[in-house]
């Protein structure tokens, strides 16, 4: 058996770290002995624990030494190693891939935090310092990090005293108290805005044909609102019932299908696009309601990335992929909450786009789209399975109350 020593540190007890790390040795074929436990006395203090672990040949205790590693385990300390990247796009095999969570790379014995945390980027040195960098952004001779020692991460603990996300569980169900999980929302915009952070809105068309378009105003009027993401659905459908008063070729005011209305989002489209696009289609007052022209008029910046499914699409789609997975990652930027309501498409982009750190909910009809961001990793979002009319009436009034 070959062993490596590793220590963990932080409130590993209590937010289950230690007992994951054990998992993930034992599932690995590997064992584990307790060297050394200090347990915090307090919710706040911390506790350490140093662990042997062994496993029968190098390579095992390697791919378990990796597992520990997003848990936030570190061995031997020394600094990490770099490899050059081949060409434009190619790293070195052994590149290190990183997670959500928040990284740091031993540099000349000082521990550097990696800069645009997201998953699935490789740690690359930029000025002295590392940053997460998706693969094909790499350049050529660019030093990027290899697995092994030198590299930390610091994974998700359970919030502490009055953090608004404190006692919220991730597991998803219908039978969640959805007075909770809107009260905690509204508390964590309000928190994430007292740290200077800004608020970002994932938008599906559900929230259009549910009428909950008229709360997401209220929302956009009272400034909460600081970038929009979405597609061309959401818009192409918000500017057909602003025009047409209808949504999906269905009237809004009675709810009944319009004769010949499968047209009407086109027709939208075109007359958008014939005005130049959408803010101009506001500046021309050829739009003078709905959730894009408050947000023209509050210049709350949006973006909306394409997809193979779109109609049209309105002129202002991002239709290149990689261009609108930039826009993305820029317009996230020190955004502090996201809220992915009824998208499954952008909710899942966007998720692969954020940082463990940045509190998130997700709001649909179904369990699938919580279920599948936390599968891909967006293992920090709270699901609440709602309409999400009701859920952006309820936020509103909540903002509202105090």
């Amino acid at each position: 058996m070959v062993q490596e020593v590793v220590t963990l540190e932080g409130h590993i007890i209590d937010s289950d770290i230690l007992r994951r790390a054990f998992a993930r040795i034992v599932e690995g074929g590997g064992e584990f002995e307790v060297l050394r436990c200090t347990v915090g006395k307090t919710n706040e203090e911390t506790s350490t624990a140093e662990l042997a672990v062994r496993a029968k040949d190098p390579d095992a205790l390697d791919r378990i030494l990796e597992q520990l590693s997003y848990l936030g385990a570190s061995s031997v300390v020394k600094d990490a190693t770099f490899a050059p990247a081949e060409r434009d796009g190619i790293l070195p095999d052994e590149f290190y891939s990183t997670s959500n969570f928040d990284t740091y790379v031993r540099l000349d014995g000082k521990w550097l935090a990696a800069s645009e945390q997201k998953m699935d980027c490789a740690l690359v040195l930029r000025d002295g310092a590392p940053v997460c960098v998706k693969q094909r952004l790499v350049r050529r001779g660019e030093p990027v990090a290899l697995r092994g020692a030198g590299i930390r991460v610091k994974p998700l603990e359970r919030a502490r005293g009055k953090d608004a996300f404190g006692f919220m569980s991730n597991d998803i169900s219908m039978e969640v108290n959805k007075h909770v999980v809107v009260a905690a929302a509204a508390r964590a915009m309000r928190e994430a805005r007292a740290r200077g952070e800004r608020i970002a809105f994932v938008l599906g068309p559900a929230i259009v044909h549910s009428g909950g378009d008229t709360a997401l105003i209220r929302l956009v009027r009272a400034g909460w609102v600081d970038v929009v993401l979405s597609g061309n659905a959401f818009a192409a459908h918000d500017l057909e019932k602003s025009l047409l008063r209808t949504s999906l070729g269905v009237c809004q005011m009675s709810g009944r299908a319009v004769e010949g209305g499968s047209r009407n989002h086109l027709w939208a489209i075109n007359a958008v696009n014939r005005a130049g696009g959408i803010r101009r289609a506001v500046d021309a007052n050829v739009v003078k309601t709905g959730v894009m022209h408050e947000l023209v008029k509050k210049d709350v910046p949006f973006v909306l990335a394409g997809s193979i499914r779109d109609d049209g699409p309105l002129a202002d789609v991002i239709t290149d992929i990689l261009k609108a997975q930039e826009a993305y990652a820029a317009a996230l930027k020190t955004v502090g909450v996201c809220l992915m309501l009824a998208s499954a498409l952008h909710s899942i982009a966007v998720g692969n786009l954020l940082a463990a750190r940045v509190r998130t909910v997700a709001v649909d009809m179904t369990e699938s789209l919580p279920t599948k961001l936390g599968n891909r990793g967006t293992t920090q979002a709270i699901g609440l399975v709602t309409d999400v009319g009701y859920f952006l009436e309820r936020l509103a009034n909540e903002l509202e109350s105090r």
